[in-house]
């Protein structure tokens, strides 16, 4: 009776299994959209469905895919019975040609070498049997001259022959290590490894009737990401600035991106989907922070400005809570450094207009985003005490409109390259200022007016007073603003103080002790103006009134 039972509980099973239509897809990426540190791939195909069970294999796909990110539609109905993945240690090898043909080649070599290896150690024993029985009489032989002489020959000719051997097979040693390490320089370059491997996603899905779908595969992979970049250019200082916005990008997935549309975007394609909670947000002051220029021929104190406001070192800018720095991935392979940077809370999405190809090799590759012609002014800016060049200040006005993002740029001036700077997008101003590099046009000199300067002991205490002169000129035929920048000293001693003596009309900010001159050069005209202070402390105090750089220097 049970097993009469157990076969009709059978019977629906087996009435309802039903043959499943396997159908395997090697479809290339259509479209990417790429984030910061991250990518959603796209496949998109029209598939031909059967009526009922159908088993789809997306193949040959990056072994970074995220399993939680896959996305599969079809303008079909259809009901989506699971979603899997499984990887494939093999054909992600197969379908590099390249790399299967330098593949065969290392082991070619590998062969050759253990066989170089296997002839060099047959002829080193053998050398070494030689030298073993040198004694060629034996104990109570009696040897004649010429049999004396035949086997002077035979171990002469011998030796000479397994030396000669040895020598070739050193020299094929050598040809052969230099070949390897040659392959495997180009296997790396492909990202190559032993364990290389691909992922298979597998849809499985029921279709009611028979229809050619048009379906739609989608997921987020790892190894890749953007950063926005820029070129700054001036032709002339009473022209507008030429702004290129591009993105420079790097493709380590594991997949070549061939003739894609491409989306750049500044979303975080991870976020949780629980709803966010407002928390109290307290406004408070921070100091700007603008990343100092590299100038060709300045030293990198030629800061950047916002506003006219000097920002501080990059190394003193350490507790600033929202600082743009480097963090380098440790566990990161491929050689791509990464930053933390601060976007805007809204997303923005650039599409780029024409197709998009890029190898996956992680190497840096530039795509255009838009070019416009900026409204902007331009202003000088010179710090004598530290160098007596003039640099050109550019004014850029509304910047926030552009949808920029923080990143590197590239300053030219006249189709000169002046430098490299970095835009940072946190600045709450509508202007910002980037420095052009030096005018040579714009004479700066500054000298310490030693008939006005003295060091004097008056009773317990010493005074020493410092008067300096600057000089500007202004070579250009048109008129030029520009901004000068000295400091006095701060004391951190009650014993020590400090007394202005000349100003000029600067202005001086009394926390940082900066003095700043706005000063107009109408074309040919120079301007001299006096700047002097005055430092007073107990004489038995040794206090240090000169500055120092540290240069380096060869050392005898």
């Amino acid at each position: 009776m049970k097993k009469f039972l157990f076969t009709l509980l059978l019977i629906p099973f087996f009435g309802t299994t039903q043959k499943t239509n396997t159908i395997r897809l090697d479809i290339p990426i259509s479209k990417v959209k790429l984030f910061p540190s991250s990518g959603e791939m796209v496949h998109q195909k029209d598939i031909k469905l059967t009526s009922g069970r159908n088993l789809l294999i997306f193949s040959e796909l990056s072994a970074q895919v995220d399993p939680q990110s896959i996305q599969f539609s079809a303008d079909q109905e259809y009901r989506l019975i699971s979603v899997t993945t499984e990887l494939d240690f093999k054909s992600a090898e197969m379908r590099n040609e390249r790399i299967v043909k330098l593949k065969d080649s290392l082991n070619k070599l590998n062969d050759d070498s253990q066989l170089n290896k296997d002839e060099l150690a047959a002829y080193q024993t053998q050398m070494n049997l030689l030298s073993a029985n040198q004694n060629i009489k034996g104990d109570n032989a009696t040897l004649t001259v010429a049999q004396l002489r035949e086997a002077m020959d035979f171990y002469r000719q011998k030796t000479l022959e397994i030396s000669r051997n040895v020598s070739r097979l050193n020299k094929e040693r050598t040809e052969l290590n230099m070949r390897l390490t040659k392959v495997k320089t180009q296997l790396s370059e492909l990202n190559f490894k032993e364990n290389q491997r691909s992922n298979q996603i597998i849809i499985l899905i029921d279709v009611e009737s028979s229809a050619v779908a048009a379906c739609k595969l989608s997921y987020l992979v790892s190894n890749c990401g953007w950063e926005a970049a820029y070129d700054l250019s001036a032709k002339d200082l009473n022209e507008k600035i030429n702004l290129k916005y591009k993105a420079r990008l790097y493709n380590n997935t594991g997949n070549d991106w061939n003739n894609v549309d491409l989306v750049l975007s500044t979303a975080d394609p991870k976020m949780s989907a629980t709803q966010p909670i407002l928390a109290p947000w307290y406004v408070n002051v921070e100091p700007v922070y603008q990343a100092p220029i590299s100038i060709r021929g300045a030293r990198s104190d030629a800061s950047l400005y916002i506003d006219g406001v000097k920002s501080e070192s990059k190394k003193s800018m350490n507790t600033v809570s929202d600082e743009v720095y480097e963090n380098r991935d440790q566990d990161n392979k491929q050689g791509v450094n990464f930053k933390q940077i601060e976007v805007n809370a809204f997303t923005t999405e650039f599409n780029i207009k024409d197709k998009f190809s890029c190898p996956s090799d992680a190497k840096p590759y530039s795509v255009d985003i838009k070019e416009v012609d900026l409204p902007s002014t331009f202003t000088h800016f010179t710090v004598p005490k530290m160098d007596n060049g003039a640099f050109i200040m550019a004014n850029i006005l509304n910047w926030q409109e552009l949808e920029l993002i923080s990143g590197p740029s590239s300053i030219y001036l006249n189709g000169a390259f002046i430098g490299n700077s970095e835009i940072d997008t946190r600045s709450a101003s509508d202007t910002l200022s980037l420095s052009f590099g030096r005018d040579n046009k714009v004479v700066v000199l500054r000298k310490l007016k030693k008939e006005m300067s003295s060091r004097k002991v008056m009773g317990s205490s010493k005074r020493e007073t410092f008067l300096y002169e600057t000089t500007l000129r202004n070579n250009h035929p048109y008129a030029i603003k520009i901004n000068v920048f000295d400091q006095i000293p701060i004391s951190k001693n009650d014993q020590i103080g400090v007394t202005q003596e000349v100003l000029s009309n600067g202005v001086v900010n009394s926390i940082t002790g900066e003095v700043k001159w706005e000063i107009t050069l109408q074309p040919g005209e120079s301007k001299t103006f006096d700047f002097g202070y005055s430092v007073k402390y107990p004489k038995d105090m040794h206090v240090r009134m000169t500055q120092y750089r540290t240069v380096s220097a060869p050392s005898f």
